[in-house]
């Protein structure tokens, strides 16, 4: 786990004694419902919390102030939620793959934006150093199933597998040219290891010779099969899984999304956590083995990107607090009972136009102009009844942050 990540054991109590003299006061989620019930019935009091950002797709303009002022000006809002969670995830839609243009590969020119090399829509690559920020934001784990994972062809997708390998971050839902069809990716907990599958509805019609992308429609069985036996597997607490899929632009999960989530939680995932419509959608709770509670989030949303118009550059930030479960399956592996999600949030997020570029911002309770029109629309979105977290920006951020 990070250096700033939660100290679990006794974590609850933070909220109720001051805050220490040093912390700086920053935005953080809390629950709303406190005295509320978990989701899921937990054995114990040890949570391993989850950060789930939604599509990393980095048009021109935001390569272009990346690379001149660093990648930090894009998401440093994001920063106190990242650092606060044990893991953090994030759909990486642009491919990493070091000077190579479409038709192969070019003179390496540097972090630049040279439309060459490193090019935005239709075909996106960026230069690894992204990666760099990425890690230093607190993402653990990407998901390199997308639409655009097949950007720089093949080989690309294989360059992107070895440079996020470099820099320590795990990856699911691409493997690289002749590679065995594993498409997992694991990241450590204190409650033991959680497991990663990701898939894609479409990699834009590019060839995949290889099959080198998991589908999540066309390769749908084998996509339940290896959640199922994943979530079976001895050693694996937990099951994430992380779908792109559904329709462009629009605020309601079609059918297909719906009844996949069902599937995914049915055969074993503890949440399912989507991308891809660059717009956010409701979440719900869907049916999981064992009477377990799985949420499912339709689609979170840009987390940065350089598409103009309020419901695009509006989104969330998936939080999720898992717990040992008090239910165990007969059929489950034996050892410890896996992790279910005790508690599910979201933080929200507005890509700003600012003076100096564009930057993620933390839409505040009040606040006006287009961070409040950008609360009023996830107002919409996800209902009350839907709301189970809110953002306190009024207090002190504790060296470990505990959700109420």
């Amino acid at each position: 786990m990070r250096p700033c990540a939660i100290a679990l054991a006794g974590a609850l109590a933070l909220l109720a004694a001051p805050a220490p003299a040093a912390a700086s006061t920053a935005c953080h989620p809390v629950f709303a419902d406190a005295a509320g019930a978990p989701a899921n019935a937990c054995a114990g009091a040890a949570r391993v919390r989850i950060a789930a950002a939604g599509d990393v797709l980095l048009h021109s303009n935001l390569q272009r102030r990346g690379y001149a002022a660093g990648f930090a000006t894009l998401w440093d809002a994001a920063r106190p939620f990242m650092a606060a969670a044990d893991i953090g995830y994030a759909n990486l839609e642009t491919p990493t793959a070091a000077g190579r243009a479409w038709a192969g590969p070019v003179a390496d020119p540097g972090p630049v934006f040279d439309g060459r090399a490193y090019t935005s829509y239709p075909l996106f690559n960026a230069h690894p150093v992204v990666l760099d920020a990425l890690a230093a934001l607190g993402v653990d784990v990407v998901s390199t199933a997308n639409n655009h994972a097949l950007d720089r062809g093949p080989e690309g997708a294989a360059a992107t597998l070895a440079a996020l390998a470099a820099r320590g971050i795990a990856a699911t839902g691409t493997i690289a040219p002749g590679a065995p069809r594993r498409f997992v990716a694991y990241t450590a907990s204190q409650l033991g290891r959680i497991a990663w599958v990701a898939c894609s509805f479409s990699a834009n019609g590019l060839p995949d010779p290889h099959r080198q992308v998991l589908m999540c429609f066309g390769d749908r069985d084998e996509l339940l099969a290896v959640v199922a036996a994943e979530s079976r597997r001895p050693g694996t607490a937990a099951v994430i899984v992380t779908p792109h899929w559904g329709v462009e632009y629009s605020h309601s999960p079609g059918p297909d999304q719906r009844a996949l989530g069902a599937a995914l939680a049915a055969a074993g995932a503890a949440a399912v956590i989507a991308t891809h419509p660059h717009v956010v959608q409701p979440w719900e709770w869907a049916a999981g083995r064992a009477g377990r509670r799985v949420p499912v989030f339709h689609s979170t949303g840009n987390f940065v990107s350089g598409q103009a118009g309020l419901d695009r550059q509006t989104a969330i930030l998936a939080w999720l607090e898992l717990c040992r479960s008090a239910a165990a399956p007969a059929e489950g592996p034996p050892g410890p009972a896996p992790l279910a999600v005790a508690r599910a949030g979201w933080v929200p997020l507005y890509m700003a136009r600012t003076a100096t570029g564009p930057a993620l911002v933390i839409p505040e309770p009040g606040a006006g102009g287009a961070a409040g029109l950008a609360r009023d629309l996830l107002a919409r979105l996800l209902p009350e009844g839907d709301l189970r977290a809110r953002v306190d920006c009024t207090r002190p951020l504790p060296p470990a942050v505990a959700l109420q």
